[in-house]
């Protein structure tokens, strides 16, 4: 960080990479790696949403850790997410797609499905298939 704020910072770090590329290259890279914290944010934000809503239902149970809902968010949010902002921004193609972007979207698509059971049936399910078969 910079004591100036988060823009001070990125434009310190645009000039260390500007040591050794070009201000284009260091121009697109820079938006290529928003656009990827864009569309993860995207996911994250519904993701979240949904979490929340089914706690505001009492649909969520007391232990978050026991509950297949917060652990596919929280997979979600830390484990591909981290993956694909990481791998995004150290130019890691394969950790940004393959164990970023694709995990986040069949996490986010389990979580959906957990979802869509509880607010249809105003319960938690007894059992979750989602977390057993993943590729977390």
């Amino acid at each position: 960080g910079n004591p100036k704020g988060s823009k001070a910072a990125r434009a310190e770090m645009e000039q260390v990479c500007k040591a050794c590329h070009t201000p284009t290259h260091t121009k697109n890279f820079f938006k290529m790696a928003d656009m990827h914290v864009k569309l993860y944010n995207e996911y994250a934000k519904e993701a979240k949403k949904m979490v929340s809503e089914l706690g505001k239902k009492g649909l969520m149970k007391k232990d978050k850790w026991a509950d297949e809902a917060f652990k596919t968010w929280y997979h979600l949010w830390h484990h591909q997410g981290r993956r694909m902002r990481q791998g995004a921004l150290m130019g890691a193609p394969d950790y940004a797609h393959w164990h970023g972007f694709f995990q986040i979207f069949q996490v986010y698509k389990d979580l959906q499905a957990i979802y869509n059971y509880r607010i249809k049936h105003n319960k938690i399910e007894e059992l979750s298939t989602v977390m057993s078969s993943a590729p977390y």
